[in-house]
């Protein structure tokens, strides 16, 4: 069923004064969903100012490939995190998924297993833990928080036992080329993380499955009486989520030459900031996949550019956290304009 349908059906169900907002909701809803974030005016904005206040080393080649690389690893995170808010869930437990994907990873390589072994083991631990957060969520009740804050302990916990607390490495050639080479002066690391959000765009913004995410997240009970099998749905959101953030964390292994229980700390909050900094809204069924890339490219270019500012690096998260607010701000505002325009024309057909 098509999001129109869905949503058109979802006030049917509801009550007079909710029918009014869902028919409302419905046009503004599509063009918030595919227009472009705020985010890019203020990536624009950081790169006039680092240009203006900065030597020519911020224009530099490398260091443009070291800030895209950088941000490869939370744009594989983010945009899967970004589905699973839009389609109304949360997940805090990423940056534990990470460094398990990482050690899982790093464990197997180290003893001889195949890169497509090594990296395939990683990225089912992060699979398993995805379905592990979705079957409780939807099963048992217990809030998203609640529960994926819960694995976040618990995984960091796994991974630090598996691994005695050590870095585990040096890891073999054959593992570490997609981490540490590339092509055509490009990292294949940023190849990869391009890859993964087109797929992640793909089945967002091209498939009925997409809409189907996006009813789920703006109304969950609603999308259930039209047909949409919420639970299934919601849990697979989580096993990508999931399998994204171990992937992730198998690169960093590979780019690093070793797996520590160590990585992806912090790395729940800066993809969900991605995520909220490029459009997504966290009450969901709002939000792009170029928002959450854009969103990771512009946490990059702030940290690289603090750096080369020589700005004090307890400072970077403030700055983060500016900018988050910022462009949740200027989302916000974009957001009731637009609903407030749908209100206007919705009225004036009506009276017609």
């Amino acid at each position: 069923m098509s999001l129109p349908e869905t949503v058109t059906n979802m006030s049917r169900s509801q009550p007079p004064d909710r029918v009014a907002e869902g028919e409302t909701r419905l046009p503004a809803l599509r063009r918030v969903a595919l227009s472009p974030s705020p985010v890019l005016a203020l990536t624009i904005g950081l790169f006039v100012l680092y240009g203006l206040t900065q030597t020519s080393s911020f224009g530099s080649g490398q260091v443009w490939i070291n800030i895209f690389r950088d941000a490869s690893f939370t744009t594989i995170v983010a945009t899967f995190v970004a589905i699973v808010i839009i389609g109304g869930g949360l997940d805090l437990s990423v940056g534990s998924v990470f460094a398990a994907g990482a050690v899982v990873s790093a464990e197997l390589a180290y003893h001889g297993q195949s890169p497509f072994v090594a990296f395939a083991g990683g990225t089912m631990v992060g699979a398993g833990v995805g379905l592990f957060n979705g079957i409780i969520v939807n099963y048992f009740g217990i809030p998203a928080i609640i529960v994926t804050l819960g694995t976040l302990f618990g995984v960091r916990s796994l991974a630090v036992h598996l691994s005695q607390g050590q870095p585990i490495g040096p890891l073999p050639t054959s593992f570490t080329t997609i981490g540490q080479h590339d092509f055509l002066g490009v990292p294949y690391i940023i190849y990869v993380a391009l890859a993964v959000a087109i797929v992640a765009y793909l089945l967002l913004h091209a498939t009925t499955l997409g809409w189907n995410i996006r009813a789920l997240g703006a109304n969950r009970e609603a999308a259930r009486s039209v047909g949409i099998r919420v639970r299934p749905l919601s849990i697979c959101l989580y096993v990508c989520c999931g399998a994204a953030a171990a992937f992730a964390g198998a690169l960093q292994a590979a780019r690093l030459g070793a797996g520590s229980p160590a990585l992806g700390a912090g790395l729940e909050l800066t993809a969900i900031a991605a995520a909220i900094i490029g459009g997504t809204s966290i009450a969901g069924g709002l939000g792009t996949i170029p928002g959450a890339v854009l969103g990771a490219v512009l946490l990059s270019v702030l940290g690289t550019g603090l750096i080369l500012l020589h700005v004090d690096s307890t400072l970077e998260d403030l700055a983060t956290g500016v900018v988050l607010v910022l462009a949740a701000g200027l989302d916000q505002l974009r957001r009731r304009q637009m609903f407030r325009t749908s209100a206007r024309r919705a009225r004036a057909a009506e009276s017609t």
